[in-house]
């Protein structure tokens, strides 16, 4: 009877701890889930001294601008590796955005910059107000390698960061000839035999210095996404397979940027050579580049190649073997790259905008079509039109917009979902919406899914303006919201699924399915035909149907 008793007293011990212990692990878990919000002035530490932010005024969020993440890229570090930032005194009042790179800023670019110089090389965060740690997205931003900011009101993370608990993170990038020159000589005076990369060489200390300092700004420095859009995007797909990215980022976003368009070094010799003569330098020897660094940045930038158009691209980075071995989708193909779990896609439309500014683009009659596609894509022509038809399209410049929509981007995000699916999770989707103020003359057109993305739907910038007035932006607000989940769940697992969001399958070769967003969101698979062009395109990429020259 007695050990009975022990026995007894022993298990109500026993449970009596239980109950404590449950009690403690929960009371920890609602204290950790109910966070004091933390306050956004207070200074945080950095490895080159204090910085000071604030509160945002329309969200939940603190936000640090204008930090800077590298040395000057000035005087005799012109057109060399990015350097870190160098140690300052005092704290830093990082309240405004910073100066944007030299360049010639186009409505089309999505913003407009505070002003610009050569010393640019700075950041902005925005983080949840609640104390904590939580996953960090870092983004390029697009414009061809020639335009763009990461301090424009579109790239605001404020509502990311303040909605769905995600730490962001927007950098500046050297641009134009001055972040992508090639030539000879620079090769020979750079340690490491590299040139024309300097914009990707920033954008690798963007993502170190986010390593080393974004744990003091509520940031997990082991959860790091990079997401990009147009050469934002291209950017991502370099960093896929530099091996100095390696270890930098868990997750990447690809959003109609083909990894298939980088330069060769012999490509990048010939733009170099040409810009010397331009502005009156020697066309080669060390004074060649003695010359180019004692240019002013404008100098340099408005006497460069100028083209805004992907098939016109005069700006990319480089295969240089040190930054960038090879183009990218041939080792990505080949499993040569930095593992990650991918999103990728493209609008359904992304040329159609600047199709617009061609007066009387939505008359010409389908021959003219036809002679226009044989001027640009020679004896591809005909092979081409078999796979599409007018009939299909409300104008037949529309067939012509199709055409360069697959070849350009559609077929680069199959590849890339294709190529990187048989090692890591890939989710393919494609962008239908297009309630925008003209729906039919600009569709679903190149970067309008950027202000969906971050929530800036109702920010007064050029590009949200022309996209959609008050109504349709109201209209929009639910899909932004999926929009918005879809990416940070992606940030935050690996998986865009979650709660009250249609399931997005995986993408698998079998299957071939994506996502479609639109007003509703859908499911639904590659379609036979769309796969026969992918796969014609991928056979004959850009640089065969529409060889250098005939751009120009």
């Amino acid at each position: 009877m007695r050990l009975k008793e022990d026995w007894e007293l022993k298990m109500r011990n026993m449970a009596v701890k239980a109950v404590l212990i449950c009690a403690l692990v929960l009371s920890f878990s609602l204290k950790s889930y109910s966070r004091e919000p933390r306050d956004c002035s207070a200074p945080v530490k950095t490895a080159e001294g204090l910085v000071k932010g604030m509160a945002d005024p329309e969200a939940e969020a603190c936000a640090w601008k204008g930090i800077p993440y590298a040395a000057a890229p000035v005087g005799d570090l012109r057109f060399r590796e990015t350097q870190p930032a160098l140690a300052r005194t005092g704290t830093l009042e990082a309240d405004q955005v910073g100066m944007s790179c030299p360049q010639v800023e186009h409505f089309t670019s999505g913003g407009k910059s505070r002003g610009f110089s050569e010393d640019c090389l700075n950041l902005n965060i925005w983080s949840p107000k609640p104390a904590g740690q939580f996953p960090v997205m870092v983004w390029f931003h697009g414009g061809g390698f020639q335009q763009g900011g990461g301090g424009y009101d579109m790239y605001r993370g404020s509502f990311l960061a303040g909605e769905k608990n995600v730490v962001i993170v927007t950098i500046n990038y050297r641009l134009g000839s001055l972040g992508f020159l090639a030539l000879p000589e620079l090769k020979s005076e750079d340690p490491n035999g590299s040139a024309g990369n300097y914009g990707i060489l920033d954008q690798v200390q963007a993502l170190k210095w986010v390593r080393d300092n974004i744990a003091g700004f509520g940031g997990d420095p082991a959860n790091v996404t990079i997401f990009g859009q147009s050469a934002g995007a291209m950017s991502v797909c370099a960093h896929l397979v530099s091996p100095l990215s390696q270890g930098l980022f868990q997750r990447a976003v690809v959003i109609s940027g083909p990894c298939d368009m980088f330069f060769t070094l012999d490509q990048g010799y010939e733009q170099g050579k040409s810009l010397l003569k331009t502005v009156g330098c020697p066309e080669q020897g060390p004074d060649a580049v003695k010359c180019l660094r004692a240019k002013t940045p404008a100098e340099i930038y408005i006497k460069s190649p100028n083209r805004l158009f992907a098939l016109g691209m005069t700006c990319a980075p480089h295969i240089d073997g040190y930054v960038i071995p090879d183009q990218p989708i041939k080792l990505i193909q080949q499993g040569k790259y930095n593992r990650a779990p991918l999103m990728i896609g493209n609008m359904k439309e992304e040329l159609k905008l600047y199709t617009m500014m061609i007066s009387g683009i939505g008359l010409v009659p389908p021959a003219l079509i036809t002679a226009l596609m044989r001027k640009l894509m020679g004896d591809k022509t005909d092979e081409i039109l078999a796979l599409y038809s007018y009939k299909d399209y409300r104008r037949p410049a529309d067939l012509f917009i199709a055409t360069g929509n697959d070849l350009v981007f559609g077929s680069a995000a199959f590849q890339m979902a294709e190529a990187m699916s048989k090692n890591n999770p890939v989710y393919l989707y494609r962008v239908d919406w297009n309630d925008t103020n003209f729906p039919h003359k600009m569709g679903s057109f190149h970067g309008m899914d950027v202000p969906l993305v971050f929530g800036t739907l109702n920010t007064n910038t050029a590009m949200v303006n022309i996209m959609a007035n008050k109504k349709a932006k109201e209209r929009a607000k639910p899909l932004s919201d999926q929009v918005m989940s879809y990416y940070t769940n992606f940030a935050r697992t690996g998986n865009p699924n979650g709660e009250n969001l249609l399931l997005w399958p995986a993408y698998d070769p079998k299957n071939k399915s994506r996502i479609i967003f639109n007003n509703p969101v859908t499911i639904s698979p590659l379609s036979d035909q769309e796969v026969k062009r992918f796969q014609y395109f991928q056979q004959n990429p850009p640089s065969q149907i529409v060889p250098k020259g005939k751009n120009q």
